[in-house]
Parts: C-alpha cells; structure tokens; sequence
C-alpha cells in the first residue's frame, strides 16, 4: 500500500519537539506513530550528481514517482529512463536538497504549494523554461497566480487536495441520525460521535480557527488559543491524532468520522461504498501539489520533457485516477474515470473556494505559539 500523501509536520519548527514527544505520546496513545518512509525502500538513497541525457531521477509523493504506467510511457515518448525516489514528507525533501549543495542528483521533484514559497525564498529552485513547456496551456490559468508562485515561475501545480470529512455512512446514520455538512457537526454530536483527527497542528488548529471565523494563518496568540480551547471540547469524542491510521477502523465502523486528506478518503471511498468524503460546507483547507526542477539538476532537458508530458491530458487523467486528487489539468477533466468524477468532493465548487483557506508559511515566533498549543493538546495538557 503507498504511504499516505500528506503523512507529515507542516512546517519544519515541529520537528524537534515532535520527536521530542513521540515516545511519550505513544506511551499514552494519545496518538498512532506510523513508520515514516523516506526515498526509495526508507533506505537513505544517495544519486549521482554527473549524469547522462538518458536518465532522470525524480524525487517526489509515491503516488507520482511509482506510477509505473506513467514512467514507462515517458520512456517509450523520449527514449529517457525514469527513476523515482518517494519521500514522506516535504520537510526531508527539503532537507535532503539543502545538505546537497545543488547536488541532489534529482532533476524532479514534486514540492507542495507551501514548500514551493519556503525554498524559493532558499533559492533552491531553478526557473521553468516556459518555450520547452507547450503543454502548459493545458492548466487552468487560475492555478498559475497562485499565492506561493505567482505566475509559475518554479512550479506548476498539478494535483488540488482538500482537508475534510471522512465517515462511515451506516454507523453515523444509526447512531447520530444525520450525516456531516461543516465542521460544526462534530461539535454538535461530540457526545454521540467517536471520532479521529489529522496528525497534523496547522490543519487541525486552523480548523478551529476557521470554525470561528479567523484565518487558518492566524499569528495572534489570543485566536490561537481560543481555537485550542474549542478544540478542548471535542476532547471526549477523539479517539487519537492520526494521518494514517483510521481507514481500517472507518471502514469497519470502530470509528465513526474522521478528519482526513481528499486522496485518502476518496481512495477509501472508490473501495468502500459505506464510506463517504465530505466537504464542509463553512470551507477548509485547500491545497495544491506542484512538480520543480531543484537547482543544480543534472538533467534540466530532461526535467522539462517530464513536466510537459505529464501536463499532457490523458497524463494528468491517469496521475489522478491513481491518487484521487482533483486535477489542475482542464483538458484532462473529461478523462477522468466516471467512478471519480462522481464524487462531488473531488474538486469543490467555486462556492466552497471562495470560504477555503491555502495554509501558508509563518514566522517561527508564531509557529511557537502553534506548537505550544499543540502539545498542550495532545498530551491531555490544560
């Protein structure tokens, strides 16, 4: 089974007091402690930094760089062999390129919408030849004026997730009645509901924040603290903080509703059919996957031959028939498996964007107030 694609800290400033904790966490049960999986096999993967034309080294989510179908077709198109390398989170991508020195050996890699702003600002991404790109008319041109880089100039954004609501239909509908509509639903029925939230503090905390009625990207302490003392309340009805680890419980009704990424729930969904994905009404989070050439790529030709072929439509189709991600790819939407397109979730509607908030990067000193709040949280901390 792939690792799940959002299995990680959003900001680097977690890191350190994650581990910190984890054991104690763990000894509590507060929550699951997943294997992480870095590069290929979780073995430290080390590529050449000089090679040849004919070959080219992704670095990216499993769903991207282990898509074999796609891989051999890029190979069959250009005569270039492909090797993926998958990472767990955008934090040991980050760290992998900064201790290389331009040196990586990769000339792909598949950074999130957050991440693209952090290592633009550490010059770690080489500008995108728009002349090699012709399929770039095929992105919805909204997508190319996003906030973390405008106009495409590193990135282009390939995949659009969301953060919502996983759950099982017959145990909801028996014990509760009705079925989710927005966040506020797990505060209405926290007594009745047994329920697991996102490993993750920004989602889960901005969450809060967005619940009433502040930014997910809040930096003032009060907010943040009000958002921890609401969280406080569904405190009863959480049974742990997991990215990874409630499908099977949801699935067999152990777990009622879960706090969960699109590709998740929806992969869950297609399998399932008493599970449902949902998205809040009253908004969420909205995110996009971006694919990059890192500085100091070996293969920069390369690199943009890959980037124009999987902006081809029936590319972009099968990427996100695999993972379940909505697509940015305007043309490739009407390719889509009929399964997919669906399910409603899959992409919200111009109505849910305009009430959706991007997490964004913030400063360490307001990422200290986050994580406070956070172990205060999850350690059962008043």
């Amino acid at each position: 089974m792939l690792i799940s694609r959002r299995k990680f800290l959003r900001q680097t400033a977690y890191a350190t007091s994650a581990i910190a904790s984890a054991s104690t966490l763990a000894a509590c049960g507060i929550f699951d402690q997943s294997p992480s999986t870095s590069d290929a096999g979780g073995e430290d993967v080390t590529r050449p930094a000089t090679q040849d034309k004919k070959t080219l080294y992704l670095y990216g989510w499993a769903t991207y760089v282990n898509n074999q179908e796609v891989l051999e077709g890029f190979t069959k198109e250009t005569g270039i062999k492909v090797v993926g390398d998958a990472y767990d989170a955008n934090e040991v991508m980050l760290a992998k390129l900064e201790t290389s020195n331009g040196r990586s050996g990769y000339s792909i890699i598949y950074p999130s919408d957050y991440m693209v702003s952090q290592m633009r600002d550490k010059k770690l991404l080489a500008p995108l030849n728009k002349k090699l790109l012709p399929n770039l008319t095929n992105i919805a041109t909204n997508y190319l004026e996003l906030p973390h880089d405008r106009g495409a100039v590193f990135s282009i954004p390939v995949s659009l997730g969301t953060t919502g609501i996983a759950y099982n239909v017959e145990a909801v509908k028996s014990i509760v009645g009705e079925e989710p509509t927005d966040w506020s639903y797990l505060w209405q029925h926290k007594n009745k509901l047994r329920i697991t939230l996102v490993n993750d503090p920004r989602e889960v905390i901005g969450m809060a924040l967005h619940t009433l009625g502040y930014s997910y990207n809040s930096k003032e302490e009060t907010q943040i603290e009000h958002a921890f003392q609401k969280l406080r309340e569904l405190m009863p009805a959480i049974a742990n903080f997991s990215t990874d680890a409630w499908r099977d419980p949801l699935a067999s009704g152990d777990l009622m509703m879960c706090m969960a990424f699109s590709g998740d729930a929806i992969s869950l969904s297609r399998q399932n059919p008493n599970v449902k994905y949902v998205l809040p009404n009253n908004g969420t989070s909205i995110w996009t996957d971006t694919i990059a050439i890192p500085r100091g790529a070996p293969n920069i030709e390369g690199a943009h031959a890959w980037i124009n072929y999987v902006m081809k439509p029936e590319i972009a189709a099968k990427i996100s028939d695999a993972n379940s991600f909505g697509t940015t790819n305007k043309l490739a939407k009407s390719l889509i498996p009929d399964d997919l397109k669906a399910i409603k979730a899959l992409e919200p509607s111009e109505t849910i964007i305009a009430k959706c908030d991007r997490i964004t990067k913030l400063e360490p000193e307001a990422l200290q107030i986050y994580d406070g709040f956070w172990t205060r949280l999850t350690t059962g901390l008043g």
